[in-house]
C-alpha cells in the first residue's frame, strides 16, 4: 500500500508541474521569451511521463520501478525550481546580469533533458507502458456517477450511538450527582473508542443541562494555549449573547493578560452551578494551567474531561470519577457499519443486500469493536457497489491486519480507507493534516489554500465552465462522505459546510503519510532551549511546512534555518508577532502560500516588511489580525496573488499599487480599511470583495467592470450611492451569492427592487432603513439578516413566503409596528429565528403549522411583548428557545397568563435558569 501512495503522489506532483509550466509560459512570456521552446519541451516530456506513471501502478512490487517513480517526482520538483528561480532573478536583473542568468538556465535545462532521457530509457527497461487519459480513472467523472449522500443533516451523528445506553446512564448519574465541592468526571479510553461521542450525547441532553446555570464545551488537544481555553469558556458562559456583544467581548479578551482572564472566569462561575467540558485533554499540565479559574461554584458544579490518558485522574487534587465507552460486540459492529455504508431506506432502516451481508460481518469483526474504525471502513465501503468490490476490500483488509496490537489494527484500517482514495483526492486530505489538532477549519479558507497550492485545474462541464471552487467543494464533500473528514458546522443553507475537522487519529495518519513522501511536514516550536521538537526535525525536508508556535519563543527564529531551501508553502498557527517571520531569508523565495494565523493576544501595530514584494510566486497571503497598519507598495510585485486576507487589521492602509494585482480573486478587508487609492476597477478577476466603500466602486466605474463578484460586502454613505450600485452589473450580473450592505442611520435605501432578479443570491444582510418594504427579496434566500430597517408593515407577510429561508434575524429597530403574524404553512424551511430589539411589538400571533421546521428561537429586547404564541407548543421540531426579556414579561408568565404555559414549563424560576420545556431547552434571563 505504501508503494501505491508513492505512485499516486508522483502523479499529482507531475500533473501539477505540467499545469504550472503551462501557466508560466503564458504569464511570464516576457521573462521566458528566449527559452520558451525549451520550457515547452520540458512540459511536453512531463506530460508524456505522466501517462507512463499510470502503468507503473501495476508494477509496484518491483523495487526498481519504485525508484523510477521517485526519480520522476524529484525531476518535476527540480524543473519547477529551475524555472521559478530564474523568473525571480531575471525580474531584478539588468542588461549585464541577464545574459548570465540565461546562460545558467540553458545549462540547467540541458542537464534536466539528460535526466529526462535517462528516465525514459529506464522506463523501457522496466516494461512500463503509457496509458491514455481515457484508460485512466477520472475522479471527477466517476464522482458524478457515484450516489451522493442525500441527507446532510448533522443530526446524522446519532447513527454512531450504538451500545451507549449503559455508558450514557452512568455518565449522566455522575454529572447530576450533587457533591458539595467541585468535582471532575473523566471519560477515558483509547483513540477512536467514542469518548467525545458519548460526552456530547450526555452534554446535550436537556435534563442534564437544566441542572446547571451555565455550560461550556471547549477543545484542548496537545497544542493547547491556556488563554484560548479561558477565552472560549468566557464567551460561552455569558460574555456576549448577541453577535455584536460577542464581537466586543472577543476584542476585550484580546487585551487581557492570562491572569486577568483567570480572575474574570473565576468571578463569573463563583455563584453559579456550572458544567465545563475540556475535550481531548492529554496531560495534567493543561488542567493545571487553568485550574485557578474554577471555583467550587454552587453545589453540584462539574468539570468533565475526555482523555486517552488514564494517568491524569490519579494526579487530580479534586474528587473525581471516570467512565469509559464500551467496545462493540459483533452484532453492534455490523449495525454501525451498515449505518455508514448504506443510505437510510424509506422504512428508516439501513438495509444491507444479502450478497454483501456475510462480507460486511466479516470485515466488521476485523475492527474489534472500535467505533472509529467501523465508521471509516463504512465510508470506504459506501463507494463500493458490488460483491466483487467488497471482496477486494476484504482481501486488502486481511493482508494489512498482520499486527497484533489493537492500536496497530486500527491504524491499518484507517490507512486502508486512505489508500482507497482516488489519486486526485489524496493531496486534499494530506493537506488537512497541517491544521492543529481539534481545530475547526473554515471551508472557504481551506479551498482557497488548496487552489493556491495548485492541487487542481479548471474543469469543464460541456461548454459551461464549472467554477473551480465549486469543484473543490465537491472534493471536500467526497472526503466527508467517506467519513475521513468530519463536518463541524453547516453553513446558512443547512446543506453546505461552514467548517470541518478531522479526528485526531485521521490527522495522525495524514501527517504520517505526508511526512513519508515529503509532501508536507509539521514543526512544533517550543521554548528557547528546544525550539523544534525532535519529531519534527526530519519533516523539514518537505516543501510545505506548518509551524505551531508556542509561548516564550526566541525571536531569532532559529527554526527558519531548518526549512527546505525551496519552500513552497508556510502555514503559521498562533504566531504572536510578525517579527518572528524574517521575510528576507532565501528559503521564502519560491513561496506560493503564506498563511499567518495570529494568536488571540494583543498584537501591536506594525508595518508589513517591503520584502513581501520579493515573494513573487505567492498565490495566497493570509494576514488576518496581524496588527498591520499599512501594506507596502512593493505588494504590486505579487502578480500571481489569488487571495489577500487582511481582515481584523483595524484602519489598515492599502496602497494604490494593489490595483496591479490583476489575478486577485479574493480581497478580504476590515470594515474601516483605507483603500481610497486602490483602483478596484482594475481587479477584474475579483469574486470576493469584503468590505469596500461604495465610493471606491463608483469611482472609475468599478461597479460595471467587476462582473464576476460572488460575495460582496459594501458600506454606503448615502442612498444615491446605493441606487447606483444596486442597479449596476456588479450586483445584477447574475453571479452574486452573498451580499452584505450597510447604510448610515441618517439615510435610507431608496429601492432594492433590482435584487429580485438575483436568483443565485442565498445570503443577504442589510443594515439601514428600507422605506419601500420587502417586496424586492429574491426567491432563493436561505439566510436573511435585517438591522435598523424601520419597517412599518409586518415583515412576516412577505418573509413567510420565502420557501428556502432557513435563517432569519430581525435585529434592532428592524420593525416599528406592534404586531407580528405568522400564517399557517408559512416559513416551511425556517430553522432559526432571532427576534431582537423590536421595541414596539406587543403581540405575536402564530397559526398552527407555521414554522414547521423551526429548531431554534431566540427572543431578546422586546419589552412590550405580552406573551409568546401558544402555537409554539405544536412546533415539534423546536429544540432550543432562548428568551432574554424585561422583568414584566416574567411577571406575566408567573401571573395572569401562566395557565397558557402550564403544560410547557416543568420548572419555572426566573433568575438565569435553564428550564425544561417538553423536551425543549429554554434559557430565560432577566
Amino acid at each position: 500500500m505504501a508503494e501505491v501512495l508513492v505512485l499516486k503522489l508522483a502523479e499529482c506532483v507531475v500533473s501539477e508541474t505540467v499545469t504550472r509550466l503551462a501557466d508560466l509560459l503564458i504569464q511570464e512570456a516576457v521573462s521566458l521569451s528566449t527559452v520558451k521552446d525549451d520550457v515547452g519541451r520540458l512540459k511536453d516530456e512531463l506530460a508524456r511521463m505522466f501517462s507512463f506513471l499510470r502503468d507503473a501502478d501495476t508494477k509496484q512490487e518491483n523495487d526498481l520501478v519504485r525508484t523510477w517513480i521517485q526519480q520522476v517526482t524529484n525531476l518535476a520538483h527540480d524543473i519547477e525550481d529551475v524555472i521559478e528561480i530564474f523568473i525571480s532573478k531575471v525580474k531584478s536583473s539588468n542588461f549585464i546580469t541577464k545574459p548570465v542568468l540565461l546562460h545558467n538556465l540553458r545549462n540547467q535545462i540541458t542537464l534536466i533533458q539528460t535526466r529526462v532521457k535517462d528516465i525514459f530509457d529506464a522506463q523501457k527497461n522496466y516494461g512500463i507502458q503509457p496509458k491514455s487519459a481515457e484508460q485512466a480513472r477520472s475522479f471527477v467523472a466517476d464522482r458524478k456517477q457515484d450516489a451522493r449522500r442525500t441527507d446532510p443533516d448533522l443530526d446524522a451523528d446519532e447513527d454512531e450511538f450504538v451500545n451507549l445506553e449503559k455508558s450514557t446512564k452512568e455518565l449522566k448519574a455522575h454529572l447530576t450527582r450533587e457533591e458539595d465541592e467541585l468535582s471532575i468526571v473523566s471519560v477515558v479510553g483509547m483513540g477512536g473508542l467514542g469518548k467525545t461521542t458519548l460526552a456530547k450525547r450526555v452534554y446535550n441532553q436537556i435534563d442534564v443541562k437544566k441542572r446547571f446555570d451555565c455550560c461550556a464545551w471547549v477543545f484542548v488537544s496537545q497544542q493547547y494555549q491556556p488563554r484560548d481555553i479561558l477565552s472560549d469558556i468566557l464567551l460561552k458562559v455569558g460574555w456576549g449573547k448577541t453577535i455584536e456583544e460577542t464581537r466586543k467581548a472577543r476584542e476585550t479578551l484580546r487585551q487581557l493578560e492570562e491572569r486577568d482572564m483567570i480572575s474574570h472566569l473565576n468571578q463569573v462561575l463563583k455563584e453559579r452551578r456550572y458544567l465545563v467540558v475540556l475535550d481531548d485533554i492529554w496531560d495534567i499540565g493543561a488542567w493545571n494551567s487553568v485550574r485557578k479559574a474554577f471555583p467550587n461554584g454552587k453545589k453540584g458544579s462539574k468539570v468533565m474531561f475526555t482523555t486517552r490518558n488514564e494517568g491524569i485522574t490519579e494526579l487530580l487534587d479534586l474528587h473525581n470519577v471516570s467512565t469509559s465507552p464500551p467496545f462493540l460486540d459483533s452484532e453492534q459492529s455490523f449495525e454501525l457499519l451498515r449505518k455508514k455504508a448504506f443510505q437510510k431506506g424509506k422504512d428508516g432502516n439501513y438495509s444491507c443486500p444479502p450478497e454483501l451481508d456475510q462480507l460486511g460481518r466479516q470485515m466488521a469483526d476485523e475492527c474489534k469493536g472500535l467505533p472509529l474504525a467501523l465508521v471509516v471502513l463504512g465510508g470506504l465501503l459506501k463507494m463500493k457497489k458490488s460483491a466483487d468490490e467488497w471482496s477486494a476490500v476484504k482481501k486488502d483488509l486481511k493482508s494489512q491486519l498482520n499486527k497484533r496490537g489493537l492500536k496497530d489494527r486500527v491504524d491499518e484500517i484507517l490507512a486502508l480507507s486512505y489508500y482507497d482514495l482516488p489519486y486526485d483526492l489524496k493531496p486534499f486530505f494530506l493537506y488537512v493534516g497541517n491544521f492543529p489538532e481539534d481545530r475547526e477549519i473554515p471551508k472557504r479558507k481551506l479551498i482557497r489554500l488548496w487552489l493556491a497550492e495548485g492541487f487542481m485545474t479548471m474543469p469543464t462541464s460541456g461548454n459551461q465552465a464549472t467554477p473551480i471552487e465549486d469543484v473543490a467543494e465537491q472534493f471536500l464533500e467526497e472526503l466527508i462522505d467517506r467519513n475521513i473528514v468530519q463536518v463541524a458546522k453547516r453553513d446558512h443553507t443547512g446543506v453546505g459546510v461552514k467548517t470541518c475537522r478531522v479526528h485526531d487519529l485521521m490527522r495522525d495518519l495524514a501527517q504520517s503519510k505526508a511526512k513519508e513522501d515529503n509532501f508536507c511536514g509539521v514543526m512544533q516550536l517550543q521554548h528557547q532551549m528546544n525550539p523544534v521538537t525532535a519529531s519534527s526535525s526530519s519533516s523539514t525536508t518537505a516543501r510545505r511546512i506548518a509551524v505551531y508556535f508556542g509561548s516564550h519563543l526566541d525571536h531569532k527564529a532559529v527554526w527558519v534555518s531548518q526549512l527546505h531551501p525551496h519552500l513552497r508553502s508556510l502555514l503559521c498557527f498562533d504566531i504572536s508577532a510578525l517579527s518572528l517571520l524574517p521575510l528576507n531569508k532565501e528559503q521564502f523565495e519560491l513561496l506560493r502560500v503564506l498563511e499567518l494565523g495570529f494568536s488571540r493576544g494583543k498584537n501591536s501595530k506594525c508595518k508589513m516588511s517591503k520584502k513581501i514584494g520579493d515573494l513573487i510566486h505567492l498565490k495566497y497571503l493570509g494576514l488576518r489580525a496581524a496588527g498591520i497598519s499599512e501594506l507596502p507598495s512593493t505588494i504590486d510585485k505579487l502578480q500571481n496573488l489569488l487571495t489577500l486576507d487582511v481582515r481584523d487589521n483595524d484602519g489598515v492602509i492599502l496602497p494604490g499599487e494593489l490595483s496591479k494585482l490583476r489575478r486577485l480573486i479574493h480581497l478580504l478587508m476590515p470594515l474601516n480599511a483605507k483603500a481610497s487609492h486602490v483602483r478596484i476597477d482594475k481587479l477584474t478577476s475579483i469574486e470576493t470583495l469584503k468590505f469596500v466603500e461604495a465610493a471606491d466602486l463608483i469611482g472609475n466605474d468599478a461597479k460595471s467592470t467587476l462582473v464576476h463578484v460572488r460575495n460582496l460586502g459594501i458600506q454606503f454613505k448615502n442612498s444615491k450611492e446605493a441606487e447606483l450600485i444596486i442597479n449596476a452589473p456588479i450586483v445584477n450580473s447574475g453571479r452574486l451569492r452573498s451580499l452584505t450592505m450597510s447604510m448610515p442611520q441618517n439615510d435610507s435605501f431608496s429601492s432594492l427592487q433590482p435584487l429580485t432578479d438575483c436568483t443565485l443570491l442565498s445570503k443577504l444582510d442589510v443594515t439601514g432603513k428600507i422605506p419601500s418594504g420587502l417586496q424586492f427579496l429574491p426567491p432563493n434566500l436561505t439566510k436573511l439578516v435585517l438591522e435598523r430597517s424601520e419597517l412599518k408593515q409586518d415583515p412576516m407577510k412577505v418573509l413567510e413566503k420565502l420557501q428556502k429561508l432557513k435563517f432569519l434575524r430581525l435585529g434592532a429597530l428592524s420593525y416599528k409596528g406592534d404586531k407580528l403574524v405568522c400564517s399557517a404553512e408559512g416559513f416551511p424551511s425556517l430553522e432559526t429565528l432571532q427576534l431582537n430589539g423590536l421595541f414596539q411589538v406587543e403581540e405575536w400571533r402564530m397559526e398552527r403549522s407555521a414554522m414547521k421546521s423551526l429548531k431554534r428561537l431566540d427572543i431578546e429586547g422586546i419589552p412590550q411583548l405580552r406573551m409568546l404564541p401558544e402555537e409554539i407548543l405544536y412546533v415539534i421540531t423546536l429544540q432550543e428557545l432562548n428568551v432574554s426579556m424585561h422583568q414584566s414579561f416574567g411577571d406575566r408568565l408567573k401571573g395572569e397568563d401562566s395557565y397558557k404555559f402550564l403544560l410547557l414549563f416543568e420548572v419555572c424560576s426566573f433568575n438565569d435558569v435553564v428550564v425544561s420545556v417538553l423536551g425543549l431547552l429554554v434559557l430565560v434571563t432577566f
